[in-house]
């Protein structure tokens, strides 16, 4: 396992840099975005159009976690399908569900480290500038979007690791499903009673990638 976690720090820390560069530049645009409405218009008329009107102020966010999910899935997954690595790996005593499972594990654990600082921006930009009660409704509405992201990898692993087209092209259908059942709607709080079986449908998509790799190991039968 400490083999296999080096292995993947030493193939994607160029990408976790660009990532990395890239939210904290998101995050500061986020921050002076918002500060910068605050100075052009009247609180009190921001407070009206969040609460009365339903504006989304950090809707900028939205699809961010989805390109990180994305990106990072396809850097980590890609070069193990082209150059035959990840096939010679699954005849190792490991396991093929232990291994795909471990490659799923150190992918999403630093997505999530992403998502969690995403989160973290969020939340401490939505607390500088309106009430303490925004902020637990911005972390809501923001939850699918979250879900988007993990849904993104999650999918990128699918299709990458499906060895037949057409099979490819089902998983990539399946994959922009539940990617677009997570942004459906961008109003505040909008999955409030749905988000654990958004993401138990998410969750689904991880036996559905070990399918997947169970194919591309057999040559694509089965």
């Amino acid at each position: 396992m400490r083999a296999l976690a080096m292995k993947e720090w030493i193939k994607l820390r160029h990408w976790l840099g660009l990532i990395g560069l890239g939210h904290l530049a998101f995050g500061a645009w986020f921050y002076l975005s918002m500060r910068h409405q605050f100075r052009i218009e009247h609180a009190e008329m921001i407070y009206y159009q969040a609460n009365r009107i339903g504006r989304l102020f950090y809707d900028d966010l939205r699809y961010v976690p989805l390109a990180t999910g994305a990106v990072l899935g396809a850097a980590q997954f890609l070069p193990e399908v082209l150059r035959g690595r990840l096939r010679i790996a699954m005849h190792l005593p490991m396991g093929l569900g232990a291994l795909i499972l471990a490659h799923l594990g150190l992918g999403l654990g630093l997505l999530a480290v992403v998502l969690a600082f995403d989160l973290g921006i969020l939340a401490g930009t939505v607390g500088a500038f309106f009430p303490g009660p925004f902020v637990a409704s911005a972390l809501a509405t923001a939850a699918p979007w979250m879900l988007a992201g993990i849904a993104a990898y999650l999918g990128a692993a699918l299709v990458l690791l499906e060895p037949d087209r057409r099979t490819q092209a089902v998983n990539l259908a399946v994959a922009g499903g539940v990617v677009a059942l997570c942004h459906l709607s961008a109003a505040y709080n909008a999955y409030d009673g749905a988000i654990w079986g958004l993401a138990v449908l998410v969750g689904l998509m991880v036996p559905a990638t070990l399918r997947a790799a169970a194919r591309f190991r057999d040559g694509g039968t089965g």
